[in-house]
């Protein structure tokens, strides 16, 4: 064969390798690691039309931000996703603003409605220093495409909505896990972050807001109009406000949940409508759910732990298996105020109150559950509360002073919650299984508050106090497998398969008599 056709079949092998390699990349997406802010701004400016999923890794490192990072585009780069990560998690890059905002993102400039699928994530990062009016670390904007905000911190940032994080999105779903908000500052509202949503799904999870300060919600400020609002297992202390110190949530007609959150030592400290030092949490026909909550030395004017505001008739508040301790209510008249929880129940001024449920919570020690109406406890129409269960006595706290709400042997609050409360969690705050037998009668009832108090026997499946041959026979059936999805008992860390680690647990308890009685959450 001549030189020349071998160069030919050579080139056109190599064309034919190339597209192949391109297709590749083109459908697993474009990964770029960045190491300074130049490299960063130029790979969002590639990422944000180039019709790929793209995954931007930034490294260890300081990096000054003079200019404020970028990413625009009208239809969510098409559909396509943008992830932007810390290269190593253990070693989280730090972005500095130096007063200057760090990152804004817009999926869709238009707003139209065009960026389905075009969904951000940002994890890992430490944002300081950064300020704006909306959104002092961080800016997001979309339409539809979800926004996922995990494992970052959030420190010393300022702006007058959302000094961390402001966050905006007519349908797309929010999620906010296992993140630091410290120092934040805003003068309107979200000194920690700002959310503002139509019909999205919001959750929290895992969250840590620690001194952040705003007007509207210290640590969190929601709005949302029929969207689902979900905070669960968050610590809210020593932030401060004018409304909601801890968090300020208001939704139209959706609904709101609390569970497994602890919020004390906040406080709203402004002269004049200084509402909920822990959550004021406001809705028009919608639901306002608090459940295995701690509110615990918060303060405010009305409502040193809880204040409430329902407008419409069938409005609902559904209240349970919380505690409430300490929480001071410092108006002029605190008796009609509330120190622990207060109630407009009929902001629309129709005669007539919202529902109320107020079940099996653990109160401050001057609450009178029959009239709604004293110091610890106060509803401005009672006509549709109801209640039950309901206890004032020391919680027996670990130790409160420095943090730990864990529940003492002796606590009235161990097995006094109720099984059938509204969203009842299957784990508590640590991620222990609800609900334990924890005083000893043999009858499982869930504990009030965040925490469960008793240590159960993973591999007491039966549930029958011990951990013996046919609890084996249960977990040899499941040993192996690798398809678990939720339905093998033996796959105690959830890691999808039964192997040599789910064994070392089983082990551990095999042989034991003395498993506390315990049972799943319906």
């Amino acid at each position: 064969m001549r030189k020349g056709s071998i160069y030919k079949v050579m080139l056109g092998v190599v064309l034919f390798l190339s597209v192949i390699i391109i297709n590749i990349s083109n459908a697993i997406g474009a990964t770029f690691t960045v190491t300074n802010t130049t490299e960063f701004q130029d790979a969002l400016d590639i990422a944000h039309n180039n019709n790929e999923d793209d995954i931007i890794y930034v490294s260890p490192g300081t990096y000054t931000v003079s200019s404020t990072l970028s990413y625009q585009t009208d239809t969510g780069d098409n559909g396509h996703s943008l992830i932007i990560k810390a290269q190593d998690m253990n070693n989280k890059p730090v972005l500095n603003g130096n007063l200057t905002q760090i990152m804004n993102i817009n999926t869709d400039t238009s707003n139209n409605g065009g960026d389905i699928g075009g969904d951000i994530t940002i994890c890992g990062i430490v944002f300081k220093n950064g300020s704006s009016s909306f959104g002092g670390g961080i800016y997001v904007h979309t339409t539809s495409a979800s926004i996922n905000v995990c494992k970052n911190i959030f420190n010393n940032n300022s702006a007058s909505n959302g000094g961390g994080i402001y966050v905006k999105t007519d349908s797309g779903n929010v999620t906010v896990t296992d993140n630091i908000f410290s120092e934040n500052s805003g003068s309107i509202s979200g000194g920690g972050i700002c959310v503002q949503v139509n019909s999205s799904t919001v959750n929290f999870e895992n969250n840590t807001f620690n001194e952040n300060g705003d007007f509207l919600g210290g640590g969190i400020y929601m709005e949302a109009r029929t969207g689902k609002i979900t905070l669960i297992n968050n610590t809210f202390y020593n932030n401060s406000g004018g409304v909601g110190a801890g968090a300020c949530i208001t939704s139209t007609a959706g609904t709101t949940t609390l569970i497994n959150n602890i919020f004390t030592e906040n406080t709203v400290s402004f002269e004049w409508d200084s509402y909920g030092g822990g959550v004021h949490a406001e809705t028009g026909s919608g639901k306002i759910i608090f459940t295995n909550n701690i509110f615990n030395n918060n303060s405010a004017n009305n409502g040193g732990g809880i204040n409430i505001m329902l407008s419409a008739d069938q409005a609902k508040a559904n209240i349970y298996n919380n505690i409430f301790w300490n929480n001071t209510a410092d108006s002029n008249n605190a008796a009609d105020f509330g120190e622990d929880i207060y109630i407009m129940s009929d902001k629309n001024k129709n005669g007539i109150g919202s529902i109320i449920n107020l079940y099996n919570n653990n109160f401050s020690g001057n609450a009178d559950f029959d009239t709604g109406q004293s110091e610890d406890l106060f509803i401005t129409e009672t006509d549709n509360y109801s209640h039950d269960g309901n206890i004032q006595e020391d919680p027996l706290f670990v130790d409160a002073e420095n943090g730990d709400f864990h529940l003492q042997s002796t606590s009235p609050c161990i097995d006094t919650g109720t099984n059938d409360a509204p969203h009842l969690p299957e784990t508590d705050k640590d991620g222990k299984p609800r609900i334990i037998d924890g005083n000893g009668d043999e009858i499982a009832i869930v504990d009030m508050g965040a925490y469960e108090f008793g240590d159960i026997c993973e591999g007491d499946f039966d549930h029958d106090g011990d951990v013996d041959g046919s609890d084996l026979a249960t977990f040899a059936a499941d040993f192996g497998r690798t398809d678990c999805s939720g339905d093998c008992e033996g796959d105690f860390d959830n890691d999808g398969d039964v192997d040599g680690f789910d064994l070392a647990v089983f082990a551990a308890d095999f042989g034991r008599t003395d498993c506390p009685c315990w049972k799943k959450v319906r």
